[in-house]
């Protein structure tokens, strides 16, 4: 699974970027961002290693998933602004550090190599294991209070990638007219700014 942590260590560097000699994007970075995308790749890892663990056992296996899914669900609700009965995984919210990192490892072909535990785990929620937003909303998740969680780093970098490629100016249909503020772009910034 391709996360912006893997790919911003293999995305390369141009000449045209200050501080050449850097093989990779991840040497340009500062210090507290490369630390957090190491802490996603070792929380990653270690999930993985849970759900995969050698002579496990079918049930365990299950019960581990299940567990998993269901704080991938509560971490979902707590960045979620909407109370609307719109199934969790179609409800618009901050995608947390805590949900980026249950859903990559969850999702990864070491987990997905488990397909009877995976099938269990639907039966249990009364669904089928086609799609992991299938699983999530088929079983009625508690609502959970508390603080919002921490943003991930890869959702804010994405998110700042979009305002940066979105015009300045919009030029209307005519072909002397002026070009207009771009005022969705603006609307955009400040909820992303607000958001975080």
């Amino acid at each position: 699974m391709q996360t912006f942590h893997s790919l911003v260590c293999e995305v390369e560097t141009t000449p045209l970027v200050s501080g050449g000699g850097q093989d990779s994007l991840y040497g340009l970075l500062p210090a507290s961002i490369r630390s957090c995308i190491k802490a996603f790749a070792v929380v990653r890892k270690w999930f993985i290693l849970k759900i995969t663990a050698l002579k496990l056992g079918l049930h365990r296996r299950q019960v581990r998933l299940e567990r998993l899914l269901q704080a991938v669900q509560i971490s979902r609700i707590r960045n979620s602004d909407s109370t609307s009965s719109t199934p969790i995984s179609e409800k618009p919210c901050v995608r947390s550090f805590v949900e980026a990192v249950l859903t990559s490892a969850l999702l990864s072909p070491e987990s997905r190599m488990y397909g009877r535990a995976w099938q269990n785990v639907a039966n249990t929620r009364r669904t089928t294991a086609d799609t992991f937003s299938a699983l999530l909303d088929s079983s009625n998740a508690q609502t959970s209070t508390g603080d919002s969680l921490l943003v991930d780093i890869g959702w804010l970098f994405e998110r700042i990638l979009e305002v940066i490629v979105m015009p300045n100016v919009v030029t209307p249909p005519a072909e002397d007219a002026q070009g207009l503020v771009n005022f969705e772009k603006r609307r955009y910034e400040d909820s992303l700014v607000e958001s975080t």
